[in-house]
């Protein structure tokens, strides 16, 4: 099929699943299409079995697609900035020191806790595995996925603080776990010997804190377009757009992490926008001039942020709907084995149990100082989703025997917190907001 066809049948396919959803299953959006597309993939398969020459140009076409490519160069910038213009970032900014420690912890003993489970697991199955590679799994399964999770928290209606951690920490560890996976692809090469700890520190600082400063300084640079576009507001939807696209490709040019940068453009517009709200707000109650500006300009104030949210909130069902068909139909492009399956189970027990531990360590340290509504640790540690991020990183394995052990245990993790933890999120969730406010009573 030509691309044009690949396109369209996909397209088709994608509001295809998204209306069975929506009129029948009623699930969570992204849970729903990807039910649908994990359904459709087994009749695909089945049919090619059969010999069915259609469903093997289908599974020959997914097998083609350069699924981690299309993921970090194009479908994750656009998802976090989404993401990250509809948190509160006033409850963000107080809750920062929180936010980078347990980014920075939890995504450091996950990923050796998963490491080390894993070397031990599948050598005792008889599956060769080096400590690299092994550490190389930890740090694909060790970063959550914002994109599946915040939907289904903010539909869910938890506590705003507990939002803005899961939320914060989503956001930013995925530039982690992206920098910790950088390293260990390096020692897995034939020229590992040049990895040196100080190599490593000038890498992760580069990547983290080149993405901070320029995210903030294109949604500075964003901000004072939009401020001035007068009421046109298909310019300011189309800075927006470039903002992204442009910010995504100007990260790599410079070599620092994309993801951070597209997050903190977003959290940077959105901040600066409510800044000047609160301050015209406040300069209107003594300043009589202030309050006619305020009253002539406030309606475009507001538009302003509701357009940005309607057609962002767009932009992120359409690209989530099609993220999570694609993660469905790329398991025709697995080798799976029996022995390879059987380990499945394990290796998801072993990330439950590390993101668990990962949890529990700073945040207790951390609650010594500061109060954390009920339910706080458990909604963190069950939210923490694996999706399109953890494939993504699992797709750009070098090719090989161990991308494809990889991408088995990768995808069986990542089906698994989808569909069980997924669809969970909701029922402690409400448990959570019912236990806060009992307490707040």
């Amino acid at each position: 099929m030509s691309s044009s066809e690949v396109v369209g049948v996909f397209m088709v396919l994608l509001a295809a699943l998204s209306f069975v959803n929506s009129r029948f299953l009623k699930l969570p959006a992204t849970i729903g299409i990807l039910i649908g597309g994990l359904i459709l993939a087994g009749g695909v398969a089945v049919l090619e079995s059969l010999g069915v020459a259609l469903a093997g140009q289908i599974q020959a076409t997914v097998t083609s697609l350069p699924f981690g490519t299309l993921v970090f160069d194009w479908l994750l910038g656009l998802l976090l900035f989404a993401s990250a213009i509809q948190i509160n970032v006033r409850l963000l900014f107080e809750e920062r020191l929180t936010v980078v420690a347990v980014t920075l912890l939890t995504t450091l003993i996950t990923l050796l806790l998963i490491g080390t489970g894993t070397f031990y697991l599948l050598n005792w199955a008889g599956i060769p595995l080096s400590w690299a590679a092994a550490l190389l799994f930890g740090a694909i399964i060790a970063p959550t996925d914002p994109v599946a999770a915040l939907p289904l928290l903010k539909a869910a209606g938890v506590p705003e603080k507990v939002e803005a951690l899961i939320a914060g920490e989503s956001l930013f560890n995925d530039g982690v776990g992206v920098v910790a996976f950088a390293v260990l692809v390096g020692l897995l090469s034939p020229t590992a010997g040049g990895v040196t700890l100080p190599a490593v520190l000038l890498l992760f600082g580069r990547e983290m804190l080149g993405g901070l400063l320029l995210g903030t300084l294109l949604g500075g640079a964003a901000f004072t377009f939009i401020h001035r576009a007068a009421l046109d507001e298909n310019t300011r939807l189309t800075i927006t757009l470039a903002l992204v696209v442009g910010g995504n490709a100007l990260a790599q040019q410079l070599e620092v992490s994309a993801p951070i940068t597209a997050v903190m453009s977003g959290l940077t517009l959105v901040a600066l926008l409510q800044l000047i709200r609160k301050k015209s707000e406040i300069k209107a109650q003594s300043n009589s001039r202030v309050a006619q500006w305020k009253t002539e300009n406030q309606g475009t104030l507001d538009d302003i942020q509701d357009h940005l949210y309607t057609f962002w909130g767009f932009v992120d069902y359409l690209l989530n709907a099609a993220l999570f068909t694609l993660m469905a139909f790329e398991i025709l492009s697995l080798q799976i084995g029996w022995a390879l399956l059987a380990l499945v189970p394990g290796v998801i027990v072993l990330g439950l149990v590390a993101r668990a531990l990962g949890v529990w360590l700073p945040m207790t340290l951390i609650a010594r100082r500061e109060h954390f509504p009920p339910y706080t640790r458990r909604l963190m540690v069950w939210s923490g989703l694996r999706g399109g991020v953890t494939l993504a990183l699992a797709f750009t394995v070098p090719e090989g025997e161990l991308r494809n052990t990889l991408l088995v245990l990768s995808y069986g993790v990542v089906i698994f917190s989808l569909l069980v933890q997924g669809l969970t999120i909701p029922r402690l969730a409400r448990r959570a907001t019912a236990a806060s406010e009992a307490e707040a009573a």
